[in-house]
């Protein structure tokens, strides 16, 4: 009821996201998890996608070595995916993870999802060093899946990069040609980033990051299609009668 208040008085598009996020170390999942079936999984996402209306499903994370639990909620989330249509953001461990970013989509993939559907996250915490070419962000754009190049617009402990090195290394990818599939994300969560806290807040992505784009020398036409053209096409789906 909060969000749909929040929807109303905002001339912004709210779009509500639900699912189950583990990250070993950090966010572990309900204990309630190791006892479900794969099947009753996908029962109760289908049925709290449709009852909640999400529009996507999200974020959806992996640890960096990938749990049995956590292969099961992907493989879960890849079929109440086909049963709805809904798309999918991943969270992908803060320390960087090419592997873990791949073994993602390889596993929705394998449950008949198509990769346009799916949004590969916090890929800006790949760094130079785990891949300099930034082949893992190719490889994924090719297979016709989105980059999620966050979080960008504060620091993230986990992820101390600086965020010059980010701006560069947007502007290679856009120079690498997969400008169609990226996107941006703040992943804002953390209490000390919100405004009340003089954080940079919800705005942290266009008013802190895009600034350095154009400084990068990243053109408005890109920064037009990832801001909007992009992520309306990820998101935009046909409801499936499950």
């Amino acid at each position: 009821e909060s969000v749909r208040q929040i929807a109303k008085q905002s001339a912004v598009h709210v779009v509500l996201a639900g699912g189950y996020l583990q990250d070993s170390g950090f966010a572990p999942y309900p204990a309630h998890i190791a006892g479900m079936s794969e099947q009753q999984l996908v029962d109760e996402l289908v049925s709290d996608a449709t009852r909640h209306r999400w529009g996507a499903f999200g974020e959806i994370g992996t640890s960096l070595t990938m749990q049995p639990d956590e292969r099961k909620v992907l493989r879960a989330i890849g079929q109440a995916h086909v049963r709805t249509g809904i798309p999918i953001f991943t969270h992908v461990p803060h320390e960087g993870c090419p592997t873990c970013a791949l073994e993602q989509l390889e596993v929705f993939e394998s449950q008949g999802v198509q990769p346009r559907s799916v949004c590969i996250g916090h890929l800006a915490t790949i760094q130079i060093g785990q891949d300099p070419k930034m082949e893992t962000h190719q490889r994924i754009a090719k297979r016709g899946a989105f980059v999620d190049f966050g979080p960008v617009g504060h620091q993230m402990a986990r992820s101390n990069i600086p965020e010059a090195e980010k701006a560069r290394r947007f502007k290679m990818l856009v120079d690498l040609g997969i400008e169609d599939q990226l996107l941006l994300t703040s992943d804002m969560g953390n209490p000390a980033h919100y405004q009340a806290n003089w954080g940079h807040g919800y705005s942290s992505v266009l008013m802190q990051f895009v600034p350095k784009l154009r400084r990068a020398g990243v053109t408005e036409t890109t920064i037009q299609k990832v801001l909007v053209d992009n992520p309306r096409r990820f998101l935009a789906f046909v409801p499936k009668v499950s």
